[in-house]
């Protein structure tokens, strides 16, 4: 089994147990089957999913492959979805993010690989799939059930579908749709043409935000195409977001909301906890380059760990110094309860972020810097940034 695919597949469990930030992300109860259907040359190979038992985004698939020196391309079956596939020392990792929620109680079919020769496939495969949570959900010895049809394939071979998925940059470092998970799929909401006219008065076809103190700020982040929802009808303002979720909405702005705030990454990071191809590996790269965020020292990013009211003040500073934008001080500087707790890094940030209006103390007097922030609070804070310029 690919030992890079391995490595990638501990390093999330890991960090998730680790953080601690979802004890039953691995509890799930299903237990998935790879289904692989090859074409008659055996070149083409149909990749599917069944049994998962949950809704998921993203499916990343380590499979044992003969002979070795096949190469393989990728095309995902849908076409706003994004496919990447890597060989490796007799085994093939394909991982797929889709921009919709995928039925994991029904049988999923991912992607079309294609392969320079005949391949056959082992029967056994590593699966991690991001649920609807945005959790990485891992498995070993899944089973892989291959038959071959009688027919011989003339699906084309491709990198990619449509305009790419969970975060892969474009040719200057604008971002593809794709989900950005408790930031909802970042890509254009297809509800996002305003309120349904249905009895349940929604904010871009969502059910679960009207009335909402963020409603507002919902619609715009959803209209500009920053966030979309956790399902087809729910936006989930009450979610935490993840510094990975984070970063990967704050690198949309500029191709979102204002060119100006395309900020070019000659030097992408690489994080040692930020494995290749998952939803979120060329924003975290894109921000380290750049300097947005400097990481968690040791050369660790820790992208599932919830991010902070502090933190959040420091990316979205550095990330306005480095537009070459200076926030505005429409406010006093606030003398916060909890002055003391805020650390000594991102003092200055959190009051340049306070006195622009951006990022608001509590109504206790406090800042709280170590709370974390909810989907519906991040898309307040991005709504502030855009207009407050």
């Amino acid at each position: 089994m690919n030992k890079i695919a391995s490595k990638i597949i501990s390093i999330i469990c890991a960090l998730c147990m680790a953080l601690a930030v979802c004890p039953a992300a691995f509890a799930e109860d299903s237990v998935p089957e790879v289904s692989i259907t090859l074409d008659k040359s055996g070149k083409t190979a149909t990749i599917g999913l069944k049994n998962v038992g949950f809704a998921f985004y993203s499916a990343q698939i380590t499979l044992d492959a003969a002979p070795q020196n096949a190469s393989f391309t990728i095309t995902p079956k849908s076409s706003s979805s994004y496919g990447v596939v890597k060989e490796d020392s007799g085994s093939v990792t394909l991982y797929i993010d889709s921009t919709d929620l995928l039925d994991g109680t029904k049988t999923v079919s991912l992607a079309t690989l294609k392969a320079t020769r005949e391949v056959s496939f082992g029967k056994k495969a590593e699966v991690t799939l991001v649920n609807r949570s945005m959790y990485p959900v891992s498995y070993d010895d899944v089973k892989v059930s291959t038959t071959k049809s009688s027919s011989t394939s003339s699906t084309g071979s491709g990198s990619g579908g449509g305009t790419g998925g969970l975060g892969g940059l474009g040719g200057s470092n604008v971002f593809h749709t794709g989900n950005t998970g408790n930031t909802g799929n970042t890509n254009t909401n297809s509800n996002s043409g305003g309120d349904n006219t249905g009895s349940t008065p929604t904010v871009g076809g969502f059910t679960d935000v009207s009335g909402h103190w963020a409603e507002a700020d919902i619609r715009y982040v959803t209209e500009k195409g920053l966030f979309n929802g956790m399902s087809a009808t729910t936006f989930e303002p009450y979610s935490n977001m993840t510094r990975a979720m984070f970063v990967t909405v704050l690198s949309r702005l500029g191709d979102k909301v204002d060119q100006k705030w395309n900020i070019p990454c000659d030097n992408p990071m690489k994080f040692d906890d930020v494995p290749d191809g998952m939803w979120y590996s060329d924003a975290v790269a894109w921000a380290g380059g750049t300097g947005v965020v400097n990481g968690m020292g040791e050369n660790m990013f820790a992208p599932n760990a919830e991010v902070t009211r502090e933190q959040m003040a420091v990316m979205i500073v550095n990330f306005a110094a480095l537009a070459g934008t200076e926030l505005p001080k429409t406010k006093d500087a606030a003398d916060f309860t909890d002055e003391a707790a805020i650390n000594g890094w991102a003092k200055d940030a959190v009051h340049a972020a306070q006195q622009a209006g951006i990022i608001n103390g509590r109504d206790s007097g406090a800042f709280d810097p170590q709370a974390t922030a909810t989907r519906a609070e991040v898309a307040a804070i991005l709504h502030r940034f855009a207009e407050a310029f």
